[in-house]
């Protein structure tokens, strides 16, 4: 992941418009983002992140200057997805740094 500041703030949400058999999944999904002061590249730079309720896989999309994509709708391509979930599979070892209070 590419953390330029040191402040680690994760919102997290819920996948939109999960049908029902969908509902009780493992996922847990947060943003994370910095604005561009915070960065030595001076980009904005959000990323979608997802883990596990057991904390062992973790996921990583990446957006720089992004005008604004919608996460939930990703969130929920990955409930339902698994070789679309699978392409954001990381073994990045901030990820499981920032989860750590989530």
């Amino acid at each position: 992941m590419d953390i330029y500041s040191k402040a680690t703030f994760l919102s997290e949400f819920l996948p939109k418009n999960l049908g029902k058999h969908h509902q009780k999944h493992e996922w847990i999904f947060a943003e994370y983002f910095e604005h561009p002061e915070q960065r030595e590249d001076k980009k904005s730079y959000r990323a979608f992140v997802f883990r596990n309720k057991s904390r062992t896989v973790y996921g990583l999309k990446e957006f720089y200057n992004d005008a604004k994509t919608d996460f939930r709708a990703l969130a929920a391509k990955v409930v339902t997805d698994e070789r679309f979930r699978e392409s954001f599979i990381t073994d990045d070892e901030d990820l499981p740094k920032i989860w750590k209070r989530h």
